[in-house]
């Protein structure tokens, strides 16, 4: 089955409980709507307050999303920070429910938001990379045929066999970027770009990041670079309050986002 991913008009709120359980706590609430309704309106933060059917305070993070994306899509978010990029990322990952509308992907996904989350520091390199494997859901057979390669490129040496807390930062980072890049999925969720230690290390690095991502049926990544959506993507996603202002061809899409920055700085 090709990979798929399919939203229809999907929403996501936050709602705010229980505002008036206390009164001081009451006036700050009040005030800080009031403040946070006031830089929404001058296009300063992403979403929108407001109250739903229950008369409970909401923040809609994203508002009537529609898309479809297929096989060899590269699509790129980009937008201020509060725009709802992560937030349609943690919607395709499944880790926030839609409050309205459909979402369907077909094919397996993987997420890279925080490729080091889980490392347990007493663990050493190399159990490190089975308890990941398994977490990513990899089989033993499958955790065993990239484990000389993830071993290869880390560069690890010996430490491959001792606690990751005698790791130094940069190898420690290797170590989590060399499991995670190790497998193939079908869609692939990016926030931002990954960090892969030391400078010694960038471009060997950014060269197995480009295969990785060749070798995924999707990618979905948020990025404020648009060098990184240019090299990457094959469309663009312009968000805006938790609503699409533009989807299209990278170039144009990038074009307006800047318009629209540089009008507001003016």
């Amino acid at each position: 089955m090709m990979p798929q991913i399919s939203l229809k008009g999907v929403s996501v709120d936050f709602p705010i409980y229980d505002p008036n359980a206390q009164s001081l706590r009451h006036v700050l609430f009040i005030n800080r709507i009031k403040v946070a309704q006031r830089a929404f309106t001058e296009g300063k933060i992403g979403g929108s307050v407001g109250q739903d059917q229950h008369g409970h305070t909401i923040v809609r993070a994203l508002s009537d999303i529609n898309l479809e994306l297929h096989a060899g899509d590269r699509l790129g978010l980009i937008g201020h920070n509060g725009s709802g990029k992560t937030t349609l990322l943690r919607v395709l990952s499944g880790i926030f429910e839609p409050t309205a509308g459909e979402i369907t992907l077909s094919g397996t996904s993987m997420t890279l938001f925080n490729i080091t989350e889980g490392m347990d520091p007493d663990s050493t390199g190399m159990e490190l990379i089975r308890v990941r494997g398994y977490l990513m859901g990899l089989s033993p057979a499958e955790i065993n045929r990239i484990t000389d390669d993830v071993i290869e490129f880390c560069e690890l040496g010996e430490f491959i066999d001792l606690p990751t807390r005698t790791y130094s930062a940069g190898m420690f980072v290797r170590l989590a970027f060399a499991i995670t890049t190790a497998i193939t999925s079908d869609i692939l969720l990016m926030d931002e770009i990954i960090g892969a230690g030391d400078a010694a290390f960038i471009e060997r690095a950014e060269q197995r990041l480009q295969k990785f991502i060749d070798r995924s049926g999707i990618l979905v990544v948020a990025s404020h670079s648009p060098g990184i959506l240019q090299k990457w993507c094959n469309k663009a996603m312009l968000l805006e309050h938790g609503r699409i202002v533009m989807l299209g061809a990278v170039d144009p899409v990038l074009e307006f986002y800047q318009s629209k920055v540089t009008d507001q700085n003016v």
